[in-house]
């Protein structure tokens, strides 16, 4: 699982006979070689999960601004924002909303082409005290909603929307609705999916049953693959807004 082990090419050449399946990252290139015959290798299409974050948003702001906090500016995180600020732009559009879109200038992030994308980017998968400071800067700024996808460092997002009051947070990959508890309430809205539990269960019947092919796959939501969290007791989206996007999802 995750882009740590990319570099399990070189192993799956010194073992042929063995199958791997890797998680959320494509294999590391050997020699010129992308795909392998012994690695079945599935990534996400973040930016469909990103856009039901931004539609989820969008539709269930009272303050009218809501927010992304993202870790790295790596491509899957990127998708994740531009994926978020389409929903946003979807829901103004279909539905006359004029939701904005707030980011901090000075948390602006730069991907792997060195290029500025914008956001709000904590600058790490793992700091939790820059992600409570950016989270109560853009609380600050009057925003109601915050979509994170910033593995640990949204830990400090979350703790800044519990101490905040009003404030919702839109969890990220799994279901989250267990980080959001802050005493008798929840800080959850929904959360986004990367549904990775299906996938690995039809990579393992493939070895099961004979059909295993080792190749770089794409998940997109035409095989329930990426989608939101709808079932009952796990979010707090209104039944109005689960309609609204399940016909996008559609």
């Amino acid at each position: 699982p995750g882009f740590q082990f990319a570099g399990i090419s070189t192993i799956a050449g010194d073992n042929p006979t063995k199958k791997f399946i890797l998680i959320d990252t494509q294999p590391q290139e050997v020699d010129g070689v992308t795909e392998f015959e012994n690695i079945y290798s599935m990534i996400f299409a973040e930016e469909e999960s990103g856009f039901f974050a931004g539609m989820a948003a969008a539709l269930e702001t009272k303050t009218g601004k809501v927010a992304v906090v993202n870790g790295i500016a790596f491509p899957s995180n990127v998708n994740y924002q531009w994926g978020f600020e389409s929903g946003v732009n979807y829901v103004n559009a279909k539905y006359g909303k004029n939701v904005e879109i707030v980011e901090l200038p000075s948390y602006a992030g730069t991907d792997v082409t060195g290029a500025n994308v914008g956001g709000n980017y904590v600058g790490s998968f793992a700091d939790e005290v820059t992600g409570k400071v950016v989270g109560n800067a853009l609380i600050d700024q009057g925003v109601d909603i915050i979509f994170v996808a910033a593995g640990g460092s949204g830990n400090g997002v979350f703790t800044a929307a519990k101490e905040a009051e009003g404030v919702m947070v839109i969890g990220c990959d799994v279901d989250q609705y267990d980080d959001g508890k802050n005493g008798s309430e929840n800080v959850i809205l929904t959360s986004v999916l990367k549904v990775m539990s299906l996938n690995v269960e039809r990579a393992l019947n493939a070895v099961k049953d004979g059909t295993f092919k080792g190749q770089n796959v794409l998940l997109k939501a035409d095989t329930d693959s990426t989608g939101f969290v709808s079932a009952e007791g796990r979010h707090q989206l209104s039944a109005d807004s689960v309609a609204k996007m399940q016909e996008a999802y559609g």
